[in-house]
């Protein structure tokens, strides 16, 4: 039985979220050096204080940031290899997953945010989100799974993950995160997914 929780701690917690998204959009628009708390507050359409409350410094903000942006990403559904099952769909059904996380404008904001302050401090990306293998840790346990059962061969299956991550980010995310290209509507997903499945089966499945 769910635990209910006391109203008082439900507004905290709205409050909190209403200020990460602020922060999430003011950064977004102005940059993280020329936003400042009190424009934050406005937008949250909360006090100045209630900021403060929750977050110390706009740095602490960040953190809070970059902490949604992880759990966002760690959220993937887990996908075990299924032996009975053909390969081509298992791939495609993680693949739509993937993509609608990287087509999701909540999302490419938060990537926006940190991005443009990572390009300014490279050492706060490796502090804070290190390596990029946490990323792509359900598709490479799937790889080894199926490679295991003797339908793939790779020799390096964390090498093969990001091949496949980046034959997706090429036309789903990038071009759309720094605005080259708008979001690829439902059949040119799906065309991109295919393609993507098809390439990456052709090199590896036995």
């Amino acid at each position: 039985m769910a635990v209910e929780l006391p109203t008082e701690s439900r507004l905290t917690d709205r409050k909190r979220a209403a200020i990460v998204a602020a922060a999430v959009k003011e950064f977004e628009a102005c940059g993280f050096d020329n936003t400042s708390m009190n424009r934050i507050a406005e937008t949250a359409e909360v006090s100045k204080r209630t900021v403060y409350n929750h977050f110390e410094s706009k740095d602490a903000l960040f953190l809070a940031i970059i902490e949604e942006l992880l759990e966002t990403t760690e959220s993937l559904p887990d996908f075990p290899h299924e032996p009975d099952r053909n390969l081509a769909d298992q791939l495609a059904e993680n693949a739509r997953h993937v993509v609608e996380l990287f087509t999701s404008s909540s999302f490419q904001g938060l990537v926006r945010v940190t991005l443009s302050r990572f390009l300014m401090s490279p050492h706060l990306a490796q502090q804070t989100i290190g390596d990029q293998k946490r990323f792509r840790v359900r598709l490479v346990r799937w790889l080894e799974q199926a490679s295991a059962a003797g339908r793939l061969q790779m020799e390096d299956t964390e090498f093969a993950a990001a091949q496949f991550c980046g034959l997706l980010q090429a036309f789903t995310f990038w071009p759309q995160v720094f605005g080259i290209e708008p979001m690829p509507a439902a059949a040119e997903k799906e065309r991109i997914i295919q393609s993507a499945v098809e390439m990456f089966l052709k090199q590896y499945a036995v």
